[in-house]
């Protein structure tokens, strides 16, 4: 678990990143958080705890996969907001989970996908938002026909 602040000048410095222009994000001393914002998360929580776990590692191992989170490939994140946005000068707790893997099969072998999430809570431990993600490892057959 790791605490998140969420500051305005941080707001500020991702909207312009990523090229928002509303003024809401620039200007309002107290401004909502940028749709994608939580995807900062990790510069304070370390999510390779989330592909590490038994199940994880142990689907790796059966399709011939080292797990290393340099060659996990991101494929999809999904934002879910519960309640208010966070705003500059909330607090967030992060909370990970791990929510299963799947296999599905290529052409060129497998492709094992990792579905974990990260919780944000308030200040009183209500959940305000989540981050689902979805990431890959491939298996290669080595058949290039």
């Amino acid at each position: 678990m790791a605490r998140m602040p969420v500051e305005t000048g941080k707001i500020r410095e991702y909207a312009r990143a990523t090229q928002n222009r509303a003024s809401q994000y620039l200007v309002e001393e107290r401004a909502p958080i940028t749709p994608t914002f939580l995807s900062s998360v990790v510069f304070w929580e370390n999510l390779t705890d989330c592909i590490t776990g038994p199940e994880a590692t142990d689907a790796c191992r059966a399709l011939g996969i080292e797990p290393d989170a340099r060659s996990l490939l991101s494929l999809e994140q999904e934002y879910v907001f519960h309640g208010q946005i966070p705003r500059a000068g909330d607090v967030l707790d992060t909370r990970t989970r791990f929510d299963g893997v799947e296999v599905k099969e290529r052409s060129r072998g497998s492709m094992l996908l990792m579905h974990f999430a990260v919780e944000f809570l308030g200040e009183r431990g209500e959940l305000r938002a989540e981050c689902l993600y979805t990431s890959a490892y491939l298996s290669e057959t080595g058949d290039e026909s």
